[in-house]
């Protein structure tokens, strides 16, 4: 693989040397190409680079990965500072700033998004930006935040355990919201019982007199969980949330009432685009066996006597992947009259799947979304519902 894509490839496993060589091994004489996205010329992507440049006599994969190591103390040491400066600065300049924390195996950027719109009315509101929700990327934030802020938002982002619990170190947030719990980047955390635990960091972080609200699907597990928030709300969709905060933070019930009913979904989370006659429902932005789920009644909501689905299925499942990308295939297929399955990583678990439901939808298969456009064209009629569920990253196929 040339340098500079395997430097993209590095950068797309977020730098982590396990994980790249994992791939390395479970993708041989592949090559990740610049295609959806670009490789972001980042400091660190910079010295990587270069010192990969000068260690010219190694292979790519061996010199990037030496680099990667070699800019660890270098790495630890800027992190650590940037995240002292972002807790010094909250104790010293923000000491009445109102923190409210979400995390969540799904939802987070949705509430997130909300969240905002609601306070914003009323309240100098300020928020995490795109999915910049790491303990780094939380720190930037907190460094730029406007020193007359009143509530700032946070989105929290997990892969591995303490995660979470590190990130509310430094906000101390008196307001918890954990969306969901389930098996997303079960590959990374191991086990369910591992992601319980982590997304349970933020409710162990909210002390009284704060308050945490909580899925009700997990209102038995908790109590093998010690609390020290005494206010515990528990909630069995998103908009009985918005609701309680909102009275909570004492906003104008009509405000409430409009940002719960008329808001329109972030970006790409199941997102309604009218095409001429054609219904586009983008859920690209990531799926989940939930979410998933949820998608499929959207698009069979919609009247249409022609339904498509594109999709290449879920990831980071770990042993669940193939089992739940099965059962949404053969969901699907109830649903659809074509399921078009993109790339390779989980065409045998969606088609075994499809196949299963021995419903008459037709399975197309194609490499990527850019083909699986070109294709669109000679399946559509009028009034045709068109799903986008999930998209992966180059390093996929």
């Amino acid at each position: 693989m040339k340098l500079k894509n395997f430097l993209y490839l590095s950068q797309l496993e977020e730098y982590d040397p396990a994980r790249i060589i994992k791939w390395l091994n479970q993708n041989p004489n592949r090559e990740v190409v610049e295609i959806k996205k670009k490789l972001i010329w980042t400091a660190k992507a910079r010295c990587l680079y270069f010192i990969a440049t000068v260690l010219f006599f190694m292979p790519p994969e061996k010199s990037v990965i030496f680099a990667i190591n070699f800019l660890k103390p270098f790495d630890s040491i800027t992190k650590s500072i940037i995240v002292f400066l972002a807790t010094l600065k909250l104790k010293i300049l923000h000491r009445r700033l109102k923190i409210i924390a979400i995390t969540g195996s799904w939802g987070k950027t949705t509430a997130k998004d909300k969240i905002v719109t609601l306070l914003s009315h009323q309240y100098r509101t300020q928020s995490t930006i795109a999915n910049q929700n790491t303990i780094l990327g939380i720190s930037f934030r907190v460094l730029k935040l406007p020193l007359n802020t009143q509530y700032f938002v946070v989105e929290i982002g997990a892969y591995y355990p303490g995660d979470i619990a590190a990130v509310c170190k430094i906000l101390h947030p008196q307001i918890g919201i954990i969306t969901a719990i389930g098996p997303m980047h079960l590959e990374r955390f191991g086990s369910l019982e591992n992601i319980f635990k982590t997304k349970m960091e933020l409710a162990q972080s909210i002390t009284n007199p704060g308050t945490i609200f909580l899925p009700v699907t997990i209102k038995t597990q908790i109590k093998s969980i010690s609390l020290k928030c005494k206010n515990i709300l528990f909630f069995e969709n998103l908009d009985y949330v918005y609701q309680q905060l909102g009275r909570l933070l004492m906003v104008n019930q009509e405000h409430i009432n409009q940002t719960v009913t008329t808001q329109s979904p972030s970006s790409h989370r199941l997102e309604i685009i009218k095409n001429g006659t054609m219904t586009i429902i983008d859920d690209s932005y990531n799926s989940n066996p939930v979410g998933f789920k949820i998608a499929l009644q959207k698009l069979k909501s919609i009247e249409s006597k022609n339904r498509i689905l594109i999709t290449p299925g879920m990831i980071e499942l770990g042993n669940l992947q193939d089992r739940e990308n099965t059962k949404a295939a053969a969901q699907a297929a109830t649903v659809c009259d074509h399921l078009i399955i993109v790339g390779q990583t989980n065409r045998s678990s969606l088609k075994s799947g499809a196949l299963s439901a021995k419903t008459k939808v037709k399975i197309h298969l194609v490499d990527s979304i850019a083909q699986a456009q070109q294709l669109l064209p000679q399946l559509t009629t009028a009034n045709t519902a068109v799903l986008f569920e999930n998209d992966l990253a180059d390093n996929f196929f």
